[in-house]
């Protein structure tokens, strides 16, 4: 498929994950090399991301590459996950990517929607135990694989990234290139598939973006952006049949995602729309009862409609669940750290 793919050699990890020697040697300065493993964790955490520090943060965004977030003091998951493994590894200290399923994030352009991922940072203490950074502390997690990704998926995911953002811009050409670089890197990405089509369709190659589609639900079949998307191109193309057999997988896999119910549910919220909201909050609930915000926000709708006993009682849920959360966002942190754990309750 080479009008997908560049000819191009796949671009490298070491600009992407670059640290000049003037930030090496502040490291140094800060953190010194006898320490312990823990000890040169914590400083490093500190140093860059405590509100009386650096105060490196969270920001929208494309992804930045380490050098660009340490720089401009802000960046995305991805970008703040990139210079805290590039710094990690620089300290001696062992660190790796890795992705996580966090359902769901999507972007709209137009009639299509626009697949995001999540990224952690995590790697293994001398003692063994094991440690995650998290970013992105208000996500809603799915399945957390215990397996460190390569650099090179790290940077397949920061090109998709710069696709969708380009995407969004409304630069077709611009997010293809981008994606080609991804897929260069990651060819069995269905998230940069899913988002290849959509930039093959906005630039009017309906055959790409179909045959780019495709591709994505090889990877992953449950991937609804890609299923969504598929379903309005045929619709567009007058192919109802095919439109509508993707149409019923797409409702299929709706039905049974309650992370789904709860992006509907705020929708209907922010409309003053309340007694929609509850009925798909409790079906969200009633297809995961353990997830806090499901909790929080028909705690807030109850609130909306004045039912506070009944806000009061959901709420009480939340916090309890919240309580039991292992991976906490510490004082004068805004993200979260934990130790020894392989997923998320």
């Amino acid at each position: 498929m080479q009008q997908v793919l560049a000819d191009a050699a796949a671009p490298s990890s070491a600009d992407f994950m670059y640290l000049d020697p003037a930030f090496k040697a502040l490291l140094e300065q800060r953190i010194e090399a006898n320490w312990s493993a823990p000890k040169r964790l914590a400083a490093l955490r500190s140093y860059l991301f405590a509100d009386d520090e650096l105060d490196i943060r969270y920001g929208e965004g494309v992804a930045k590459t380490a050098m660009e977030t340490y720089e401009s003091r802000s960046g995305n998951c991805l970008s703040l996950t990139n210079l805290f493994v590039a710094a990690a590894r620089s300290i001696g200290i062992d660190s790796h990517f890795q992705p996580v399923d966090i359902k769901p994030i999507w972007g709209q352009q137009g009639a299509m929607t626009i697949r995001y991922e999540h990224i952690v940072a995590t790697g293994q203490l001398p003692n063994g135990v094991r440690y995650i950074v998290d970013f992105l502390p208000e996500a809603a997690y799915g399945d957390f694989d215990q397996k460190p990704s390569a650099d090179e998926d790290a940077l397949a995911l920061f090109f998709s990234n710069k696709g969708a953002q380009r995407l969004l811009d409304g630069e077709a050409l611009g997010a293809i290139t981008q994606l080609q670089k991804a897929l260069q890197l990651s060819p069995s990405s269905s998230a940069a598939w899913s988002n290849m089509g959509a930039a093959q369709r906005r630039a009017g190659n309906l055959e790409l973006a179909e045959f780019s589609y495709l591709q994505a639900l090889k990877h992953d079949k449950n991937n609804d952006s890609a299923l969504n998307n598929l379903a309005a191109l045929y619709d567009s193309q007058g192919r109802t049949k095919d439109a509508q057999q993707v149409a019923k997988r797409v409702q299929r896999y709706r039905q049974r995602n309650p992370y789904y119910h709860f992006l509907l549910a705020n929708l209907f919220f922010d409309n003053g729309q309340y007694p929609q909201a509850v009925l798909l909050l409790r079906e969200a609930i009633k297809l995961k009862d353990d997830e806090p915000n499901f909790y929080q926000a028909l705690a807030l709708t109850y609130t909306r409609q004045g039912e506070k006993k009944l806000a009061q009682q959901v709420q009480q849920r939340a916090v309890r669940l919240r309580v039991n959360d292992t991976a906490q966002v510490e004082q004068g942190f805004d993200h979260r750290f934990w130790l020894d754990t392989g997923h998320l309750n």
